[in-house]
Formats: structure tokens, C-alpha cells, sequence
């Protein structure tokens, strides 16, 4: 009898340490672990694949919420340059006072663009959903390879980030331009590095990519709260300069095609202030509660008969997630002694900006006459951004309480359950948003003539073909320069070194 359970308990505990290496520790190189992270993976984005193209009905969005409307015209704008090879200076209706096309700051100017010329507007809303979602995917497999995070902290790092309630609510009601916060998991990671120590040159410049990526997209929201916090961040240490100031000045050399007419077009352009969240009770509802009736306003008039909905407080990650971030992000990271001297500076501008997200304190800031500060008119958003950078922290001392862990049952049964039901949670979230957008119509004709003509707009409308042209030059020149000057330091620092091997040789 002894000799029977003998033989069970062998391959049962083979069983049990596979499994727990499997989720619990890096990938190794053997053929089982390549095997089920790669199945895992699959999986995982073919989910995500499903949950947006479901979320943005397939496409299918024509008339069906009001931006989703407006980011269709602007692609049929788009479209028909491509299909009569000419540029689209002009649209045949008005965004924000103006009909000058290539001074807008939110359309998708993304090279996949190119696809509208062979493809209908609706097939192209799916492919670019399922395009930026791949990005941000990448951005997610790109933290786990540089943290050794074992699949259950991808897993959680990957929930959390692509279905919370900031992004599902915003690409619900049609947010097109929040498309670019697929890029956000590179710019986590960047951050992550400059704390770490590396402010170098070459680390300032792939910052400048990463906000290039940004703007392709139409992202300026995202962009601007990428540059406060690393403003906020470098105020508190000044080694992060140099690096900072030659990423954000690179990226605006680069992107001045778009930032140029935009800031000739829109100056002077004052979008009514929506203040953030109205107080602790509603950021706590915010993260942990998933209204059945999306139509919730909260009680702050920003405009005469308007209130502020709930999609522009919505970040919803439920308590389990909320739960995790608290214990990791804050209890884990303070009671471990190495947390004082790796990451600690981060405290700072998360804690700025996660105050400034609260009521009307930050309309004082966006009233100055500082460049892009005006963008901004509903600080309740600001608070993604450090929620990302803490669910990055997170994650990073969760995987080191796994490294120290032993293999058992009990552990990897509720990292499975926590997984499914957080992943549970999280879509059921999404179908509130998705049956709330579901109900709005719109008339064929109503966004036309919402908005007023700008006078300003008006009359600089001489200057405006110019200037686009001239700006892209700007971006092209830029570009080229960059890309042929690195090109040369590389192959100059290669030669340097071939030359002290030889030397060393001798």
C-alpha cells in the first residue's frame, strides 16, 4: 500500500513544482516553460483581441455616440485624401470652431492610416483598435522580460492595465484619441529605468519616441500628463534633467507637425473647466464600483445645463484589485528597507498629481498662460498615470515575495481564483459600458454645426496651408537628422571599439 502511494505522490509532486514554476517564477529555457508561457500569452491577447473589437462593436460605430461620430468624419476626411492622393487641409465640417483638418490635435495621423485606402471606415476602426491593442501588448510582454515577472504577475500587470475602467469607459463613449494610452506601458517602463539610474543620452532619446508614438495616435491628453509628471518628477531630482528635458525637446522637434498649427489654430481657445473628483467617497466608487445605469452624473456644473458624467471619474479595477495596489504598491514597497532607496522618489509626483485630480485645483495651474496646460479641463483623468505606475510597482514586489516562496497547493489555487474572478470583474465592466453605449442613436447630420466658428481661426485661416507645410518639413528634417546622426555615432562608437580591441591585441 505504501509503495502505491508512493508512486501517486511522485507525479503528483512533480505535478505541484512544475505548476508552481510555471506561475510563479520567470520563464526559464526549457521546452515546458517556453511552451506554457507562449500558451498563456496566445490566450491572454486573443482575449484582448475579442474584448475591444467587442467593445468598439466591431467597428461598427457610425452614429452611434457622439466622438465616435466625430472620429468617423475625420476618418472619411482621411480616407478620401488617400483615395484621391491629395493632402486634407480642410474638412467638410467644423471641430472646435475650425474647419482646418491637419491643425487638430486628436485625429489619428498613425502610418496604418494607409490601410483607409483599400479598406472601409468601419473594417479600419477594428483594425486600428486591434493594432494599438497589440502595442500595448508588446508594451506589457516588454515589463515582464524586463522584470522577470512569472506569468501570474503578467497576468494581474495585463488585467489590470488593459481593461480598468479609465480605458474602457473613455473607448465606450467613443474617445478615439485614447488609443494612445496603448503606448503607456513603454513610457511605466522608462520612468521605471531613469529611477534605476539610467539618465542617459540615449535614454532621453527613446523617451522622445515614445511621446512621438503618442501624438501619431491623436493623443494629446496622454502626452500632457506624461510631461507633468516628469516635470513634477524632475523638481525633486535634478540628475533627471538632462535626460528629460532631451526627451520632451526631441519629441516636440519631432512632433511639430502636429503641435504647430494646432497651437496657431486653437490660440486662445478655452474649453470650460469640469473640475475632478468632487471628493474621497466618489474616487473610492470610482475604483471600486461598477454602476448598472452609466447615465450617473456627478452634481458639478461645468457648462449651463451640464454635468460632469461618470465616464471622466471611472477607473475601476474593483476592490480585489484596489486590495492588491494597496498592499504592494504602498505596505510591501514601505515595510521592505531596499523600497527607501530604489523607487521612493516616485511617492512624490504620484501624491502631486493624484491631488491635483481632485476638484478645481488644478484650473489654477491650466489658467496660466503655460504652453498645453489649457489641453487639460478635467484633472479626474490625471489619475491613470500614477495608477500605472503603481500597478508597476506593484507587480515588481509581488514577484519578489514569489521569488522567495514554496512551491504548494494552496497559493497557486487562489493566484488562479484571484486571476479569473479579478478578469470577471473587470468584463463585467466593460458590458455595463458596452449596453450603455449601445443605447445612444445619433441623426445622421447632428454633429455638423454643434460647434461655432472661431473668429480667431478665421482669421489666420491665410496663414494655416503654410504653416502645416512648413511644420511637417520641420518633422521630416528633424527625423531624418536624427535618425542618420545616430546611425553615425553608432557606427563611430563601433569603429572606437574595434580599434582598442586591436590595439589591446597588440
Amino acid at each position: 500500500m505504501n509503495e502505491i502511494k508512493e508512486k501517486w505522490q511522485l507525479p503528483v509532486e512533480s505535478f505541484k513544482n512544475g505548476l508552481f514554476k510555471l506561475l510563479f517564477r520567470p520563464a526559464s529555457e526549457t521546452l515546458a516553460s517556453k511552451t506554457g508561457n507562449y500558451l498563456v500569452f496566445g490566450m491572454t491577447y486573443l482575449a484582448g483581441v475579442f474584448h475591444w473589437a467587442w467593445l468598439s462593436n466591431y467597428g461598427k460605430v457610425q452614429y452611434r455616440y457622439i466622438d465616435w461620430q466625430m472620429f468617423y468624419d475625420f476618418y472619411q476626411v482621411t480616407q478620401k485624401a488617400l483615395i484621391e492622393n491629395s493632402i486634407p487641409y480642410f474638412m467638410p465640417h467644423n471641430y472646435k470652431g475650425t474647419d482646418q483638418f491637419l491643425s487638430v490635435p486628436a485625429t489619428d495621423l498613425f502610418p496604418t492610416i494607409y490601410f483607409l485606402k483599400f479598406m472601409s471606415i468601419e473594417g479600419f476602426f477594428l483594425t486600428q483598435m486591434i493594432v494599438a491593442y497589440s502595442l500595448g501588448f508588446l508594451g506589457c510582454l516588454w515589463m515582464k522580460r524586463k522584470y522577470q515577472w512569472s506569468l501570474t504577475t503578467f497576468m494581474i500587470f495585463f488585467l489590470i492595465f488593459n481593461f480598468n475602467g479609465h480605458i474602457a469607459s473613455h473607448l465606450a463613449v467613443g474617445h478615439w484619441s485614447w488609443i494612445a494610452y496603448f503606448v503607456l506601458p513603454f513610457f511605466v517602463g522608462w520612468v521605471l529605468s531613469l529611477v534605476e539610474g539610467d539618465v542617459s543620452s540615449f535614454h532621453g532619446a527613446w523617451l522622445a519616441w515614445i511621446l512621438f508614438g503618442m501624438l501619431l495616435f491623436g493623443g494629446l491628453h496622454p502626452f500632457v500628463w506624461c510631461l507633468i509628471f516628469l516635470l513634477l518628477l524632475s523638481l525633486f531630482q535634478k540628475r533627471y534633467w538632462k535626460p528629460v528635458l532631451i526627451g520632451v525637446g526631441l519629441a516636440l522637434v519631432f512632433s511639430s507637425y502636429r503641435i504647430i498649427p494646432a497651437a496657431i489654430t486653437f490660440w486662445g481657445y478655452k474649453n470650460p473647466f469640469m473640475y475632478g473628483f468632487p471628493s474621497f467617497s466618489v474616487l473610492w466608487s470610482a475604483l471600486t464600483s461598477i454602476y448598472q445605469s452609466q447615465g450617473v452624473v456627478l452634481d458639478m456644473k461645468y457648462a449651463e445645463g451640464v454635468s460632469m458624467p461618470w465616464w471622466e471619474v471611472d477607473h475601476y479595477i474593483s476592490v480585489l484589485g484596489l486590495g492588491f495596489l494597496l498592499y504592494f504598491g504602498f505596505w510591501r514597497r514601505w515595510k521592505e528597507a531596499d523600497a527607501l532607496t530604489d523607487y521612493h522618489i516616485l511617492n512624490i509626483p504620484m501624491l502631486l498629481i493624484a491631488v491635483f485630480s481632485f476638484g478645481a485645483i488644478f484650473g489654477f495651474i491650466a489658467h496660466l498662460p503655460l504652453p498645453l496646460i489649457s489641453v487639460e479641463r478635467t484633472p479626474s483623468r490625471f489619475l491613470i498615470l500614477p495608477l500605472l505606475v503603481l500597478l508597476a510597482l506593484s507587480c515588481i514586489w509581488m514577484q519578489k515575495m514569489f521569488d522567495r516562496l514554496q512551491p504548494g497547493w494552496v497559493v497557486q489555487i487562489f493566484a488562479i481564483a484571484g486571476i479569473a474572478y479579478e478578469g470577471i470583474l473587470l468584463m463585467e465592466h466593460s458590458s455595463v459600458w458596452y449596453e450603455h453605449a449601445s443605447k445612444i442613436k445619433l441623426a445622421p447630420g447632428f454633429l455638423q454645426g454643434i460647434e461655432p466658428t472661431s473668429a480667431w481661426a478665421k482669421s489666420v485661416e491665410v496663414y494655416y496651408v503654410p504653416v502645416v507645410q512648413i511644420s511637417y518639413l520641420i518633422s521630416l528634417i528633424a527625423i531624418a537628422a536624427f535618425v542618420i546622426g545616430s546611425q553615425y555615432l553608432k557606427r563611430k562608437r563601433l569603429a572606437l571599439s574595434n580599434e582598442a580591441e586591436t590595439a589591446s591585441d597588440l
